[in-house]
């Protein structure tokens, strides 16, 4: 990994439970990171990551999550 990324992969891990979920017709449809969450998570561990590569990363899981429906 390079060094630059390491403060977003930080965070992203650091939000495992900020995430936004709804419930649909086809089932649980994960929605995306819950950014108020995200901003109080980074403040308190006192992590400074670019918002641009969180969503990268938030972008790729989703498609994960939701089995290729992003």
């Amino acid at each position: 990994m390079w060094p630059e990324n390491w403060q977003t992969v930080r965070l992203f891990l650091a939000c495992e439970t900020q995430w936004r979920a709804s419930a649909a017709m086809s089932g649980m449809v994960w929605v995306g990171l819950d950014y108020v969450a995200v901003d109080v998570v980074a403040r308190r561990r006192g992590l400074e990551a670019d918002l641009a590569d969180l969503q990268v990363m938030e972008v790729e899981a989703l498609s994960i999550l939701n089995g290729g429906r992003a």
